[in-house]
């Protein structure tokens, strides 16, 4: 990533994880459930965006070091 550090570019994945997690929870716990409209931004955007940022915070420290081990050799 040009121009973010490690340190920057983890307090934006920490903040979009919760903010997606809020809102996965807002659809359980709400009323809103039934709306048509909020079930499909729920399913289309919201989840894949809260599994993403889990995966990347997860397994994004071990893919740069792989991905700069495999530059260098």
């Amino acid at each position: 990533m040009s121009g973010l550090s490690n340190k920057r570019l983890r307090d934006i994945e920490r903040v979009v994880h919760i903010v997606t997690g809020l809102l996965l929870m807002a659809y359980v716990y709400s009323p809103l459930a039934d709306q048509v409209w909020y079930s499909l931004v729920i399913r289309i955007v919201v989840f894949p965006i809260l599994v993403g940022s889990g995966l990347a915070m997860w397994q994004l420290p071990r893919a740069r070091r792989w991905w700069s081990n495999r530059q260098t050799a």
